[in-house]
Parts: C-alpha cells; structure tokens; sequence
C-alpha cells in the first residue's frame, strides 16, 4: 500500500513559541529525516524545502530504493522562505494538490503516517480522504494528540499511574510562579522552569544556587542566590516563559542523573498493550545530541523499572484514545531513583534511527548491535563527507552488518550532517564512532 508522510517536526502545536531562524534550520533538516520511510516510488514525504538529489541517490543505494524528487512534497515557496508545516503551509490547498497530481488523481486506499497528529496534519488528511473514521479520528480532530505534547499533562498522567517523579508544581501565573520557585529551591539548590509546549530541551530554563553555568536539560541556567528577590525572579521570567501558545510551565525540583534513558512505544488505544519499539540513553551535552540504542549503563532491574512505568503511561494515554508512536524520557539520579521527565505523543529523534536499523540489520538489532548516533555534525559538503568517511573504511557494510550510515545531510543549508554508527558491540560501535569523528573533523579542519 502506498502512503504519504508528513514530516511535521516543530510544528505550532509541538512548540509553544516561534523558533530563531538558526534553530529553525535544524528543525527543518529533522524533518527531511523521513525520507527514509518512502519504501516504493509512489510514495510520498512532505518536508519543509527539497532534499538533494544527491542525499535522494544516497538512500536509493543503502536501502535498494528508486525515489527520486517526485518522492518529496514541499510546500509553496518552501524552497523560497523559511516554512514550518501547520496549517498554514499544509493547508492552502497546494500540498493536497501536488499530491493528487503525482498519485493520478486519487490517493484512494492509501495511508498516511504523521510525525506528529497535530490538527493541522489531520485536516490535510481529510483533504484526501484518509483521515480513517470513528473514534480514533474524532480524538484527533480534537487535538487529542496535542495534549500528549504537554509537560502539565504528563505530570497529570503521571500521577494518575503512579510514575515516579520529581516533585513539582503548575504555575499559571507570576505570583504562581514565584511560589513554585521558593517552595522547590530548596529541596536540592535548584529547579527547572519547563515551558509547557516545547521540544528538545528548548524551554528549559534552570534556577540554581551554586556557582555553575549548564546543567543537563536545561537551555539556560541562571544563578539565583540565597535571598534573592524570588517575586523579582518570578516577574522577568515570566516575561519570557508565558509567550505565544505558551500560558504554563511545570516548575520541578533539579535531580542531577546519571544519565537520560527513553522509551518509544506504539499505542493501539483503548483496551490493547502498547509494543515497545526501541528503548536506549539520550546523549546530552548538556542538552541532547544523540543515542545510545539500547543503553549500556542501565542494569536489568533499572531497565525493567523504566519499560514498566513507561509501558503504563502509554496504555493510559491508549485507555484515554491515543494512538500512535509516544516517547517517554526519564533519569537515573545520582542516588539511584528512576524518575520520569516527560511524554510525547509522536515520533521521535529515534523512530527514523529505527526504522533504519531494522532495515539495515533486522528486527533484533536491539538485541545484536549497539548502535550510536550524534546529530547536527560539521561538514564540508556531502559529497566530501562521504568520500572522507569511505577513506576511513567506516562506511556502513551490508556484508558485515556495521558501519556508519548518515540518515540525513543538510550542509547546504546549515553545514551539517547527522551520523549512525551500527557496531557489533558497545566497544565495536565506539570504535567506529571515534574513527568516523576523526574523519569528519579532518575535512572540516
């Protein structure tokens, strides 16, 4: 069956408030990651811009595939101007049309696949006709799937099944704010202002009390010493937390971690389990750049904890008409306790690592390969960055089943690429990661 993929990453509903144009880039190219999941020449991903014939060429020889620009739907002036797919760019009537056109008139008994069910997505949906029908599409058309993007619905979640986290408080206003602030300081020397809708630690503002300038997750860090004006505080980030679609933020006392884990399920909705698709370590320097698929720090009574309470949040979210790929992150603190951080009810960083993975070495790979990856590297062009990598000897091989892949390049656009290294082992995987670090900084050097 032949189906269309909407790559709506960072759309309106994701994040709370509009992006600099230098983040931006990056998100864009995180949409042009799904590229990878046209499996026939019918299908059909709609990104942000074009993607380069040379990328198209590139996934056509790792995967056995024949797709060409006809395989990639771009918005009007997509290729002209800085575009996020929302209603706006989905919904003008141009994206369904150049889809009727390349499918010969009609999308009949097709599929969609969204990264995120946002509204904007659903309604372009049933612009074609594909929207399915009956409760599920109901729940959607609602904004069903927005609600699992929100930092106050997880910890409503949460606490409605019992995952461990860290205390907190919603505030909705200054004075809330304020209060938020003075009763958690205190409980470790720091808490972290979480906007309610945003992506990728974007959003995550630290207030801490000792003398120190990054801390894992969090996009800025501001120092708040002992008897300090907390209303004054609370007033000015205020004025910069509760923007655009952004009216609340969770306030949580900071635990340092050990390290950041997820989990990405597929949820089925009401009365079925979820599947656990893949599980692994976030990279965070200080925020995230990366996996570690599965992870390799986390004993088995750990690894345990964090697919059970993860596996309950996705079947509540199934029981309450959710379905579709949700993620959910979580720490190990320094003391040892699992704590969860969040939930997001869409694809993720992962789902395209994945598939890719699954494509490339089986459906066990979790099980058989370690696989790491690190986004948003420096490099010359593409062209370079392969010949470089292909000098090195790390290409991926399809005889031996490792090597390094690159899921998506943008260095036209923001001179960089992603990479996924798939090694046979921890030690293996690392060993091509270092091999093909070297590589990559050579030709940028």
């Amino acid at each position: 069956m032949s189906r269309i993929v909407i790559a709506n990453v960072d759309s309106d509903a994701m994040c709370g408030n509009d992006m600099p144009p230098e983040i931006h880039a990056l998100s864009s190219m995180c949409c042009c990651r799904l590229i990878v999941m046209a499996e026939s020449e019918q299908d059909m991903v709609v990104v942000p811009h074009s993607i380069s014939d040379e990328f198209i060429r590139y996934v056509n020889e790792l995967l056995g595939r024949n797709l060409s620009a006809r395989n990639v739907v771009v918005p009007r002036d997509g290729d002209h101007k800085q575009l996020i797919l929302n209603d706006e760019s989905l919904n003008d009537g141009y994206v369904a049309e150049q889809i009727r056109s390349r499918a010969g008139g009609s999308v009949a008994g097709w599929e969609v696949e969204t990264y995120f069910s946002d509204r904007a997505a659903v309604t372009l949906a049933e612009e074609l006709q594909l929207a399915g029908a009956g409760p599920a599409r109901n729940f959607l058309r609602a904004g069903g799937a927005e609600t699992y993007n929100s930092k106050v619905l997880f910890r409503q979640l949460a606490e409605a099944i019992g995952a461990p986290v860290a205390d907190g408080r919603i505030a909705a206003s200054e004075r809330e704010l304020a209060g938020a602030i003075a009763e958690l300081m205190d409980r470790t020397g720091r808490v972290m202002v979480k906007q309610d809708l945003n992506s990728g630690s974007a959003g995550n503002t630290a207030l801490t009390s000792f003398d120190e300038d990054t801390l894992t997750g969090a996009s800025q860090v501001r120092r708040l010493t002992r008897g300090a004006d907390v209303a004054e505080v609370a007033r000015e980030l205020w004025t910069e937390v509760a923007v655009q679609r952004n009216t609340r933020v969770v306030v949580e006392a900071y635990h340092f971690s050990q390290a950041v884990h997820y989990t990405e399920h597929y949820v089925h909705g009401p009365g079925r389990a979820p599947t656990l698709m893949n599980f692994g370590e976030m990279r965070m320097e200080p925020t995230f750049i990366g996996f570690e698929i599965p992870c390799q720090r986390l004993g088995p009574q750990d690894i345990g904890e964090m697919i059970a309470h993860a596996t309950n949040l996705c079947r509540e979210a199934g029981d309450r008409g959710f379905t579709g790929y949700m993620n959910v992150d979580s720490i190990l603190t320094e003391e040892g306790r699992m704590l969860f951080t969040e939930v997001n009810g869409r694809m993720g960083d992962c789902t395209h690592i994945d598939y890719l993975a699954r494509a490339l070495v089986g459906d066990d790979y979790n099980r058989t390969h370690v696989v790491l990856t690190r986004n948003w590297v420096k490099a010359t062009s593409f062209g370079a960055t392969l010949k470089a990598l292909g000098e090195a000897g790390v290409l991926f091989d399809h005889d031996t089943g490792a090597g390094v892949v690159i899921p998506i390049e943008d260095t036209d656009r923001s001179g960089t690429v992603d990479y996924m290294v798939i090694g046979h082992d921890a030690a293996h995987a690392r060993d091509i990661e270092a091999r093909t670090l070297n590589a990559l900084r050579a030709q940028t050097s």
